[in-house]
């Protein structure tokens, strides 16, 4: 089990060192240092949940809700800031799935 241990200790070291999470960290810190995208995405996902909540609750969504949830994601694609870190998101996390899929396959005939 010790080996196990360390290996997933060295797993975890690559991964954190890997150009995508180097990548992500970067564009997390630039992302941060933008209060006003930082501002923007939160009210985003203010606005995202309330139209979803209310979705669940089945209550009627007013046009205003929409639209003013379609005028801050214009504003956070329209950042470049965002995108970059919106695409070093995507790249971790497929980084990260690929991991995971190459372990479910070894670990498939184990669990068979």
């Amino acid at each position: 089990m010790t080996d196990c241990i360390e290996l997933s200790a060295q797993l975890g070291r690559a991964m954190a060192g890997s150009p995508q999470a180097v990548a992500l960290r970067a564009a997390r810190e630039a992302l941060n240092s933008q209060p006003e995208v930082i501002k923007t995405l939160e009210e985003y996902q203010e606005q995202a949940e309330k139209v979803t909540r209310l979705e669940q609750e089945q209550k009627p969504v007013e046009v205003e809700d929409k639209h003013k949830l379609q005028e801050l994601n214009n504003r956070l694609v329209g950042s470049e800031v965002f995108k970059k870190f919106t695409a070093a998101q995507v790249e971790y996390v497929d980084l990260m799935r690929k991991v995971n899929d190459v372990i479910r396959r070894e670990l498939a005939e184990t669990e068979k």
